[in-house]
Order: structure tokens, then sequence, then C-alpha cells
């Protein structure tokens, strides 16, 4: 199995143990998503419209990672990347919990998550580097 495939996995299983930590704890960001979304709203005459579009977004979002993974290459790697961003975003809940001296609901996963999250970034690179390398064959063929 590649790096990449196990930082992933170990990435895709902190999604749920996640959200399910802020389900049990607490849903601070719910908020800020809500006034997001309510401006997203006023956009459309009627919210069901805006609801489609969002869902048909993410949707082609995640098919598209999902697409680029399977492809292999660059694709691969800039889905994963994707991913591993994200994950390595969960840090700003350990953000909140330093700078509020106290724990804040999703930061007890937020820490493996972050740290899968890097550990998937660094396999990228690693495989991205080994994948461009030219290969000794490729090297005697230019020295010729």
């Amino acid at each position: 199995m590649k790096n990449t495939t196990r930082w992933f996995g170990w990435t895709a299983l902190m999604l749920p143990l996640h959200m399910s930590e802020q389900l049990l704890f607490g849903i601070g960001e719910l908020a800020m998503i809500k006034r997001i979304l309510a401006s997203y709203y006023h956009w459309f005459q009627q919210p069901d419209y805006g609801t489609v579009l969002l869902v048909t977004i993410v949707g082609t979002l995640v098919v598209s990672l999902t697409f680029g993974i399977l492809v292999g290459g660059l694709l691969k790697e800039i889905a994963l990347s994707v991913w591993a961003l994200i994950a390595i975003g969960e840090i700003h809940h350990i953000i909140e919990s330093l700078a509020a001296l106290r724990y804040t609901p999703g930061t007890a996963t937020a820490i493996p998550y972050v740290v899968f999250g890097v550990l998937l970034m660094l396999a990228i690179v690693r495989e991205h580097r080994e994948r461009v390398k030219p290969s000794s064959t490729t090297e005697t063929a230019l020295i010729k």
C-alpha cells in the first residue's frame, strides 16, 4: 500500500469521528455557517434552488476528486492534496482551544486529523518527486 493511500484512509476515517465529536460536544461553528448560508440563500427567489445548486457543486467536487484519484498521476496528486488541505484546515479547532485556554468542541479529533493531513501532503510530495524523477534508462539514453 502506498503512503498516500494509507494517510488518505486515515483522513477519511477522521471525518466522521470529527463530526461525531462536534455533534456530541457542541457545534459552535454552526452559527457562522448559518449566517453564511442565510446570505447565500438571499441570492435566490426560491431557497430550494440554492440548495440544489449547493448539492450539485459539492457532489461535482467529490466526484471530480474521486475521478482524479482513479486516473492517477498528477490528477491523483491534485485530488489528494485537496483532501490533505481540508484535513490541515481543521487546525482552526486547535487554535480556538489555545486562544480560549480550554477545550473547544472538535479539538480532540482535530489533532490527529491535522497530523494525518500533513502526513498525507508529505507523502504526496514524495510520491510526486519519485514519479517525475527521470529513470536511469532515460538518463542513459540522453547521454548517448
